[in-house]
């Protein structure tokens, strides 16, 4: 509803369908001095009829179209009707005429004169395109006029005898009309009545028609709506299957919808699929009137009209009411039900509501209507969503303008995180309006809320606002501070003058750690690293490493070696190891020698990167080894070459590390003493037993059985173990006669079972190689059997010459001896006494026997 009307509307929940604007301009003025008795809507204009028989044409805003005025009346003006393009207009008053007048010619003008009362006119739609120029007009009859021969006009009756025809409505070849009956319809194809609708009984009996009118109007060319009293039909016309063609019309009117309402009806009209009907609440002394009762009126002023929505029942129950809205027309208190009257156009769907001295426009509400209902109500978000998704469809509101009136209501209502999360989607890349919501969230005292929200990407904003935000959570959280010198990139805002900031709040807090690692994060950021180092140096903060990696800090990794180690660890060996270019693995070890753990840690992690750079340190690392971490001695041992056995020898008997004496005394020729260590210092001669065949020593085998002759156990674990590596008889003959051996019977049938499982192995391999020796055999026959081809130009291997295919008749073929190795031989060359071998390859093998 616009701004500049009063009327209402009665709910406030759902949002309106219509929207409501009072008809002014030159509209104003004219009512002023005369009233409304009718009007009638075209897609362009809008004609006007007053009770003082005057006829105007206006655009749908109020506005004269036109200085012409048509003056053909002297009474009210009691109907008007346009033909279907909008070129002539017909009239008709209480002055007995009826006059057609061209609005854009005078060629065709018609002046009726009838001599009664005319209450209704309606003009052909094909007015202007036929040359019959019919139009009909009501009295207590509905009067067919036309021109027929010659130009000659006639009028015809076409029904009579039942009251005045106050309504007529001409759709096609249709016509529709009411009088105090009910509603009759015309075809003026077959030019024959097709249907009656009577009115209804209550309405017949309890409302006047002259109160109470008849209105009714086309929805489409077939479908007629009728709203009469306290109910409404709406009306089908439909084609006759089957006909008696002297009796029956070819149509007939079938009434699909039948609505009784607790209204008096005083206007109807299509809108889309829906209807909208103009309802007018009956008075007390009104319905004691209806009801032919006795009794005083109360004078009660009437009640505002409503404009009623209804929209069809999917079931096809009827219809159900979806709107209704009060309207304040000007002097509504004194109407009646026939004061009121509605037209339509059907194609801008633009409805009016007519009294004497008002008129109102309704439209259709369009998307910007839903926003601005949308906003009435609070719904900001969905406004917002609504102008997102209409766009550019959008002519009055645009989605900044509804975006800003959202945050601020959520800046009103305090919900300071919804709103700085919306700025991001309204505002954009809007610099000006980022501006003016820092501003707004400065005010409030939120800049902490809305800063994960600000742009940080391809737009930035000024410098202040960055500042302004972080100059507000300094004083506020100096953890949130730090973190947001984290996340924002140092050029969103001017280094120098945060750090001046940070400078200033330690004044006040000069051991806050948060405070220093920021300042110095700060120093970063302008390049002054040596500032920045030296505080990370002295909060010991894990950044340090990766400050002296990223900005190659080398002079200050040769000073502060041993601090760095202290709380660095391994961070700070790998980034000494990472730039022994800059820091020689001499200096380290100097510098660490009086810390010996982080003096392991360093060398551990050198040799691990290369066994042999730091091999003259190698002796050192044994010790190391030996002290801190023990586990790594034996694979250390291993793998260098670079350390003095007698002195690990030492390190390692010295704390009776067996596993590393063993390796060493190995390593140094001394398996027997090894050998001896393994027996006395472990019970389990398994680990003897891998000793052994590592070594793979006859001799260490024989001592470990001499040393195993007075141990059951270990004779019989060595019977279980050595049988692949010594023959076990050897161990069985040198057990003393009496002595008791626990499973000593398992232990020999497992060798037993070894022995035949080895035997059976033995026999099958040679049977398999037997077979393969057989298939490459018969291989190689074949091979060396198979023809092979001899080239023309083939020269004896014996001689030299050619071996001489003869191309002359009768010439005999020479013979031609091959051999499987592919020499060929002329037969006389071969010798006499050797002609089954090839004398090239065994002049070849003789040769070979004789070198060896």
């Amino acid at each position: 509803m616009s701004s500049d009307s009063d009327i209402d509307s009665e709910s406030e929940e759902e949002e309106p369908q219509l929207k409501y604007e009072r008809v002014r301009n030159d509209l104003l003025k004219i009512l002023s001095e005369d009233a409304a008795s009718c009007v009638v809507m075209q897609s362009k204009f809008v004609a006007l009829g007053t009770h003082w028989g005057k006829i105007y044409i206006l655009d749908h805003n109020g506005n004269k179209v036109t200085s012409k005025q048509f003056e053909s009346h002297n009474t009210q003006v009691t109907g008007i009707s346009l033909d279907e393009g909008g070129e002539y207009l017909a009239s008709c008053s209480d002055d007995g005429k009826v006059v057609v007048v061209g609005l854009y010619s005078d060629t065709e003008n018609i002046s009726i004169n009838v001599d009664r009362p005319v209450k209704s006119v309606a003009l052909d739609p094909s007015f202007s395109k036929n040359s019959s120029k019919q139009l009909v007009y009501g009295i207590d009859s509905l009067i067919l006029y036309e021109k027929g021969w010659l130009g000659r006009s006639k009028t015809t009756t076409l029904h009579t005898g039942e009251g005045l025809v106050r309504n007529i409505k001409w759709k096609g070849h249709l016509i529709a009309w009411a009088n105090d009956w009910g509603v009759k319809m015309y075809d003026m194809k077959q030019r024959r009545r097709i249907t009656h609708i009577p009115r209804s009984g209550a309405g017949k009996q309890n409302l006047r028609p002259e109160l109470y009118p008849a209105h009714i109007a086309w929805k489409n060319d077939s479908t007629l709506l009728i709203g009469w009293a306290n109910e409404i039909k709406v009306c089908v016309v439909r084609e006759r299957r089957s006909r008696d063609l002297t009796r029956d019309p070819d149509k007939y009117v079938e009434i699909v919808y039948h609505l009784p309402i607790d209204f008096a009806c005083s206007g109807i009209a299509p809108f889309g699929t829906q209807l909208v009907v103009l309802g007018y609440e009956l008075q007390p002394d009104e319905k004691l009137e209806a009801s032919g009762s006795s009794g005083k009126p109360t004078n009660k002023p009437s009640e505002r009209p409503q404009l009623r929505i209804l929209d069809p029942d999917p079931s096809g129950g009827g219809y159900d009411e979806m709107s209704s809205d009060a309207l304040s027309i000007r002097g509504y208190q004194t109407y009646r039900c026939n004061d009121y009257s509605l037209t339509h156009e059907t194609g801008e769907g633009m409805l009016y509501i007519v009294s004497p001295k008002d008129i109102v426009l309704a439209r259709r509400r369009d998307k910007d209507d839903h926003v601005s209902w949308l906003l009435e109500c609070g719904m900001y978000e969905d406004a917002l969503d609504a102008v997102d998704r209409f766009g550019k469809e959008l002519k009055t509101h645009n989605f900044l303008e509804v975006g800003m009136t959202y945050i601020s209501h959520l800046l009103d209502e305090k919900q300071y995180e919804d709103a700085a999360r919306a700025c991001v989607r309204v505002l954009g890349n809007d610099i000006e309006q980022w501006e003016k919501i820092v501003d707004k969230f400065a005010t409030a005292h939120q800049l902490n809320t809305l800063s994960p929200y600000l742009p940080r990407g391809d737009v930035r904003l000024p410098y202040r606002c960055y500042e302004l935000v972080l100059q507000d959570i300094l004083r506020k959280d100096h953890q949130a501070f730090s973190q947001l010198i984290k996340d924002w990139p140092g050029d969103l805002y001017n280094i120098a003058f945060v750090a001046n900031m940070v400078q200033s709040a330690l004044d006040d807090y000069p051991k806050d750690t948060t405070l220093l690692a920021t300042l110095a994060r700060l120093y970063a950021l302008d390049q002054r690293y040596d500032r920045a180092l030296s505080i990370y140096l002295k909060l010991r903060h894990p950044d340090t490493f990766q400050l002296i990696r990223k900005h190659s800090l080398y002079a200050a990794l040769k000073k502060n070696i041993i601090l760095l180690m202290e709380f660095g660890g391994n961070k700070a060996v790998d980034l000494l190891l990472d730039n022994m270019e800059h820091v020689p693995i001499e200096k380290v070890v100097k510098e660490l020698k009086g810390y010996q753990e982080y003096l392991h840690m360093y060398l551990h992690s050198l040799f691990i990167r290369d066994p042999h750079i730091g091999s003259k340190y190698h002796s050192v690392q044994l010790t190391l080894y030996a002290e801190f971490e023990r586990p790594k001695l034996l694979p250390f041992l291993k793998s260098s070459n670079y350390y003095a056995l007698e002195e690990a020898l030492h390190i390692c008997e010295e704390r009776d590390y067996v596993d590393e004496t063993v390796f060493l005394l190995a390593r140094m020729g001394n398996a027997s003493r090894a050998l001896s260590l393994i027996i006395d210092n472990d019970s389990d001669v398994s680990r003897a037993v891998e000793f052994c065949k590592e070594q793979n020593e006859v001799e260490l085998w024989q001592e470990l059985i001499e040393k195993s002759l007075d141990k059951p156990e270990f004779i019989r674990d060595l019977l279980n173990n050595i049988g692949t590596h010594v023959d076990p008889v050897i161990l069985i003959r040198r057990i003393p006669t009496g002595l008791r051996i626990p499973g000593l019977k398992d232990a020999l049938v497992k060798i037993l079972q070894d022995y035949s499982m080895q035997t059976s192995m033995w026999f099958q391999c040679k049977r398999i190689l037997s077979s393969d020796v057989i298939k490459l055999n018969k291989r190689q026959h074949k091979v060396h059997t198979r023809a092979f081809r001899v080239d023309e130009d083939r020269a004896c291997d014996a001689c030299g010459l050619p071996l001489m295919f003869p191309t002359t008749p009768g010439l005999d073929t020479p013979l031609i001896d091959a051999f499987m190795c592919h020499h060929l031989f002329h037969d006389d060359c071969l010798p006499q006494q050797n002609r089954t071998s090839c004398s090239i390859c065994s002049g070849q093998r003789r040769r070979t026997l004789d070198a060896r």
